[in-house]
């Protein structure tokens, strides 16, 4: 059995988002490409979590390559990954972590509910097995429960983390 790569076990790891995308435009699926179709995709993927921008680049580039034409739900989603990917493409890079200098700092943003927390203990838990310190800094001192959660991750793990009271100066844990 061949290992997946870490990048395709990252990658995996956005199924959620990926399955509600697909859920979203399922909805705004139609026969015929038009203009009420276009803003029930943008809407689709407003809702889920690709932004404004990226969602109006994606119309506008649906609305120049197949306006007016007949669209599958498959042609749709087709084109949309492709879009997204193109997006993606010019600042994709692996994350590479170098020995020294020490310590290096890795900060994970993002929306409510898109993984952060998971990945971030993907992260630790990798480069624990490439023999590194790892510790974690629970910087989100405003969403209820987010410390806890990482200090669940960092318990299953086994690495420290630097945690602060909730609603606490999130640059005071950093530093």
């Amino acid at each position: 059995m061949s290992e997946t790569s870490w990048t395709d076990r990252l990658l995996g790891g956005f199924r959620k988002t990926s399955e509600r995308l697909g859920e979203n435009l399922t909805a705004a699926a139609n026969s015929k490409l038009d203009e009420a179709t276009l803003d029930e995709v943008e809407d689709a993927l407003i809702m889920s979590d690709l932004g404004p921008s990226a969602a109006a680049r994606i119309k506008d580039k649906l609305r120049e390559r197949r306006f007016g034409l007949e669209i599958t739900e498959r042609e749709l989603k087709e084109a949309v990954a492709d879009e997204i990917a193109a997006i993606l493409r010019p600042v994709a890079k692996p994350l590479e972590v170098t020995a020294f200098p020490r310590p290096q700092v890795i900060l994970v943003i993002g929306v409510n509910g898109s993984g952060k927390t998971t990945t971030i203990a993907k992260l630790a838990h990798w480069l624990q097995e490439d023999d590194y310190g790892v510790m974690l800094a629970a910087g989100d001192t405003f969403r209820a429960a987010a410390i806890g959660q990482l200090a669940t991750w960092a318990d299953r793990i086994g690495v420290p983390i630097i945690r602060g009271p909730e609603g606490g100066d999130p640059a005071s844990i950093v530093f």
